[in-house]
């Protein structure tokens, strides 16, 4: 039995899990979960990276006692957010959040207005997001004492992790495709960009691929000499690798989370007219292909209605309680657009809710139940919308969609999904972007062929939970124009 450490570390939490392999399957043992909880300074918010690095450690020691010899260890995070590093190896403050008031639409047009919208999209083919890190950067530059006169090295979320582990200061190509400086056809960064938004291109190194061995684990008792491996470091690249598809069908995923993100593989980039003005974007795979995607507001809303919900009541309710008042609720009553900007800060979500209904002219829900059911009805219609434009854009319709992350434990929600889209919809691996992790780690140290048997492997591993639309399905088709129309009314306002 070899035992595989997954690192992931996502926006609300993060997790040590053990991957352990019998030669044939593959099982996920969780081994330690906690929080993440970010930290604000002087009005900012900031990573809180020391605690971060305290708990990965914990719980690899702990894995370490539990099972002895590890092959390998691996860290996957979100994307975008950055620390940067002197020549003497200190981190230079906390990494921003990419939530952080920083990041703002003016900053965005300032570095349109350096580089061309339409340049910046058919360079890198990254989906236009205040936060994407070229902006992080220009908002950084622009800083009366910017840190960045101050850096050597600029390292993404696991770029960092890997660093405190191995010592090592790569910069991985899953995350660094996130950035927004990443030249689609030579797959680095684009020294024009760096050059026009007056950040150093020393800064930054040419990324490795997925399964590269960094360097042995350091200072961490029981696993000192334990490879690092760079994995699929952006968890959606990790995510999207442990899709157990059938390669006779063709699929789309949906990778679940706070974000959503909704795409195919592709073997070439598409930059056309539709791609650019629906801001579609490329990211990378771990298998060296494109991931073609929307990056949509996902679990983020129930996890605020939650968080509002436990400070009034002293304890969050679960999600099972929720679901069941959800579906107790009457449908379609209160249509949501889940991206509408004001919903993408932190707090007050139940009050935002309420607000937005009122602008849209819809019923305010008045029970948690009613919350709850307009928040998932609102992200599953705007799937809908963005599985129709992927059809429209690539040519082709798929057969299945994958639905890979947590979300995938929410029944309520997969019936959904496959009702509104009128697709079928195959579930799991719930801890997807761990076991894609495991997958990368398995490529790099040579016990699986690539990632192609990887996804073999998953499939042999997992029981993948199969929906198809139902007698509810013609309500969704009913719904979807009013939900458009309050969507448009909405972007109106805004």
């Amino acid at each position: 039995m070899k035992t595989y450490l997954s690192i992931d570390l996502g926006a609300g939490s993060g997790r040590v899990i053990a991957a352990r392999y019998d030669g044939s399957t593959l099982a996920m043992e969780v081994v330690s979960r906690f929080d993440n909880t970010p930290v604000e300074l002087a009005g900012h918010l900031f990573w809180n990276l020391p605690s971060l690095l305290q708990n990965i450690r914990d719980g690899l020691r702990a894995a370490a006692a539990k099972y002895g010899e590890i092959a390998s260890v691996g860290v996957d995070t979100w994307g975008v957010d950055y620390g940067l590093v002197d020549k003497g190896g200190r981190l230079l403050g906390l990494p921003y959040i990419y939530r952080d008031r920083r990041n703002t639409t003016m900053n965005t047009e300032e570095v349109f207005a350096l580089v061309g919208k339409r340049a910046l999209y058919d360079t890198t083919g990254t989906q236009f997001m205040d936060f994407n890190t070229i902006f992080q950067l220009h908002a950084e530059r622009s800083e009366p004492a910017s840190l960045l006169d101050l850096a050597d090295r600029l390292l993404f979320m696991p770029d960092l992790v890997n660093y405190a582990l191995c010592g090592e200061k790569a910069n991985e190509a899953t995350v660094a495709s996130t950035s927004g400086l990443i030249d689609l056809q030579t797959r680095d960064f684009s020294p024009s960009l760096l050059t026009k938004i007056g950040v150093l291109g020393s800064l930054l190194r040419t990324p490795v691929a997925p399964g590269t061995v960094l360097g042995p684990v350091r200072g961490v008792p029981g696993l000192e000499g334990v490879p690092v491996v760079a994995v699929g470091a952006h968890d959606t690249a990790s995510a999207v690798a442990s899709v157990p598809a059938d390669p006779a069908t063709s699929w789309g995923y949906l990778a679940t989370g706070t974000w959503a993100l909704l795409g195919v593989e592709t073997s070439a980039p598409i930059l056309t007219d539709d791609s650019y003005e629906l801001n579609y974007t490329h990211e990378g795979a771990a298998n060296g292909k494109f991931r073609f995607l929307k990056n949509c507001t996902g679990m983020w809303m129930i996890q605020e209605l939650r968080r509002a919900w436990g400070e009034e009541d002293g304890a969050k309710p679960s999600y099972d309680d929720l679901m069941h008042e959800a579906e107790a609720a009457a449908p379609f009553r209160s249509l949501l657009d889940p991206d509408y900007p004001q919903f993408q800060t932190p707090g007050r979500m139940p009050a935002k809710i309420v607000e937005f209904c009122r602008l849209t002219g819809q019923p305010i829900p008045e029970t948690r139940g009613q919350f709850y059911r307009a928040a998932m009805e609102g992200i599953v219609m705007r799937y809908r919308q963005v599985w129709g434009e992927l059809a429209r854009l690539t040519g082709r319709r798929r057969e299945v969609l994958h639905m890979i992350g947590g979300a995938t434990r929410d029944a309520m929600h997969c019936r959904m999904t496959a009702d509104a889209l009128g697709a079928a919809i195959a579930c799991g691996p719930d801890e997807g972007a761990s076991m894609g992790n495991a997958v990368a780690q398995m490529v790099g140290l040579g016990d699986l062929r690539d990632f192609d048997d990887g996804r073999r492997l998953v499939r042999d591993s997992i029981s993948i939970s199969r929906w198809t639309p139902g007698p509810d399905a013609a309500a969704w088709d009913e719904a979807y124009p009013r939900w458009l129309a309050a969507k448009q009314r909405a972007d109106g306002i805004a």
